[in-house]
């Protein structure tokens, strides 16, 4: 599941030679440029598991380097060799960030003063040399992780979650999947606006500066570009050709709102500025996608940042803006309807609300009961800052993390919350479920997530060490955790992708929550023949929930089982269907 391929360097591919990233940069052909990293990221994500090395080689130089092409291709192919290892060329981080120095440096006039055949070698060099600082990066804490992780299944995650963490969302995502999720949330994000006097505010800031009339047209507008993306049947990069006719003004000032203008570097931590502009835009009627991860978030999480910006504009709409769209929306309407969706007859659902008006204090955030089990949710709407997120550093990085999912300010938040509602249902001190029995029920503590970013490897491992670590503390004082099961992160993504075979009773949360336990247990390495297979067997036993379920759901159900009722139940539920030609 979890493809760990070591990258193709500089110094192992040209031992001794060295290269200074912005001299290979600077003067290169914009046309060369575009025309390779944009087709090597299309390659990276058409969906094959790993590199085809000659494929990349053929496609990277041109007739006039087939010289060089051949030499690089027999290094590649003689390292593997000896070394017994397979090597990939491209990385899509070093393709960013390629495209990022490059834009830089177009803003100072300082490309286009190479030829062709010499753009190629150099991006080529380039590649590799990023590669090598990549490689550095995920690997020079390994003491230190080693220190603050002792134990070996625990500093195992810890290393994968250091090495997955700044990347892990820009590189591994499944873009159908992701991209409908995003219009799920989108469409009851413009429902919940249309609610509220202040919502209707900000959606007329938001059509203005779309220069469109209503939500639909922004839905009308940007689905295409996702279809062009999800229909591509081939390796390439994906450009959006406009025609020319009575809409084609509409069209470009449409697109033109997505596609990069001035190229500012010190905005762009975490590629920002690209993830801003996701679109390159090459003549007066054709646009390239850069990214497809960039432009399936303009459907949705490009919306917050995008209302959260229009909000700060003279006169301010709502005074703290992310407090009131995570309480509001995040949780209030987001998860609320689809915990109800999917659970339409059970043996007890309750949000916070319904619990504060029992007079319970401090309640989850929802609470489900089905026979037996029980299931405490935690909603958490966060967002780790960009600086830390790409620092590769891990003690900086769980810092970030205790302090929005364990204890803030001496308060406990997420995990703290989870346990303290555990407590108190073990202590029979919240009654809001007069069918929940503590000497039979077992409870499963699920977090709640909405950015991708918290489904990098490594990361639920982690956190349920610190998750069990809070539970030996109930231990401590008499109370019985032996029907407590381990913690899950879970994405909220991943439950609408669920929900309809929820709602349908094709699967249960019960079944899927053990399957993942399952799945997470450590095998001893006596089951494998090699190290690097017990690593790598090990690593896949440590993916997200949210990649473990499609390969559960496949093997489980042997169809298609991804099914687009969700989608029109929401779609039913923000009119009709005719409204953006869907």
């Amino acid at each position: 599941m979890l493809q760990m391929q070591q990258l193709a360097e500089l110094q192992t591919i040209y031992p001794g030679l060295n290269k200074d990233l912005n001299e290979l940069l600077k003067g290169i052909s914009k046309d060369t440029l575009l025309r390779i990293m944009t087709h090597l990221m299309g390659m990276e994500t058409y969906g094959t598991e790993e590199d085809d090395t000659l494929q990349v080689i053929e496609s990277w130089f041109s007739e006039s380097n087939q010289g060089f092409a051949q030499e690089a291709y027999d290094r590649i192919m003689n390292y593997e060799e000896r070394h017994g290892v397979k090597l990939k060329i491209v990385h899509v981080i070093s393709c960013l960030q390629i495209l990022q120095r490059a834009l830089e440096l177009e803003d100072d006039g300082a490309l286009d003063t190479k030829s062709k055949e010499e753009s190629e070698i150099d991006l080529f060099y380039a590649m590799l040399l990023l590669n090598q600082h990549q490689d550095y990066n995920q690997t020079k804490d390994k003491e230190k992780t080693k220190k603050m992780f002792p134990d070996s299944w625990q500093y195992m995650a810890a290393l994968l979650l250091n090495y997955n963490f700044p990347t892990s969302d820009i590189i591994n995502f499944h873009f159908k999947d992701y991209a409908a999720a995003q219009v799920h949330k989108a469409l009851m994000l413009f429902k919940f606006l249309e609610s509220s006097t202040e919502g209707k505010a900000l959606l007329q800031r938001l059509y203005k500066y779309y220069q469109i009339n209503d939500w639909r047209e922004y839905i009308a507008g940007i689905l295409p570009i996702i279809a062009a993306w999800s229909k591509r049947d081939k390796a390439s990069s994906v450009d959006l050709v406009l025609e020319k006719n009575d809409k084609y003004q509409d069209n470009l000032n449409f697109l033109q709102r997505f596609a990069m203008d001035n190229y500012a570097k010190q905005e762009d931590v975490d590629f920002r500025k690209l993830r801003e502009s996701p679109l390159l835009k090459l003549d007066d009627h054709t646009f390239r996608v850069i990214h497809p991860l960039f432009i399936a978030d303009k459907i949705y999480k490009g919306l917050y940042f995008l209302l959260n910006q229009l909000n700060s504009e003279k006169p301010p709409i709502i005074n703290a803006f992310r407090s009131w769209y995570t309480t509001h929306f995040s949780e209030g309407v987001c998860l609320k309807n689809i915990l109800t969706y999917a659970f339409p007859k059970t043996d007890a659902l309750l949000f916070d609300e319904d619990m504060k008006k029992q007079h319970i204090i401090g309640p989850p955030d929802a609470y489900l009961r089905q026979g037996g089990a029980a299931f405490l949710f935690e909603n958490k709407d966060i967002l780790i800052n960009a600086a830390i997120k790409e620092a590769y550093d891990l003690e900086q990085l769980m810092t970030e993390i205790d302090k929005k999912l364990v204890v803030k300010e001496g308060k406990p938040i997420g995990i703290g919350q989870l346990i303290t509602n555990i407590r108190k249902l073990l202590n029979q001190e919240n009654q809001y479920d007069p069918g929940f029995d503590k000497d039979t029920s077992v409870i499963y503590p699920i977090l709640i997530t909405h950015d991708k970013i918290f489904d990098t490897a490594g990361l639920n491992q982690v956190l349920h060490g610190k998750f069990n670590a809070e539970l030996q503390q109930l231990t401590k004082e008499g109370l019985d955790t032996s029907r407590i099961r381990p913690l899950i992160i879970m994405n909220i993504d991943v439950l609408m992708e669920m929900a309809p075979l929820l709602r349908k009773g094709q699967i249960t949360l019960k079944e899927v929550c053990e399957a993942y336990y399952a799945h997470c247990q450590p095998a001893p390495r006596a089951a494998f023949l090699t190290d690097a297979a017990f690593v790598q067997a090990m690593q896949d036993k440590m993916i997200s929930f949210t990649d473990f379920i499609p390969h559960y759901l496949t093997d489980k159900l042997r169809t298609n089982w991804r099914s687009e009722d969700l989608f029109r139940y929401l779609f039913r539920e923000t009119e009709n269907q005719n409204a953006i030609g869907l």
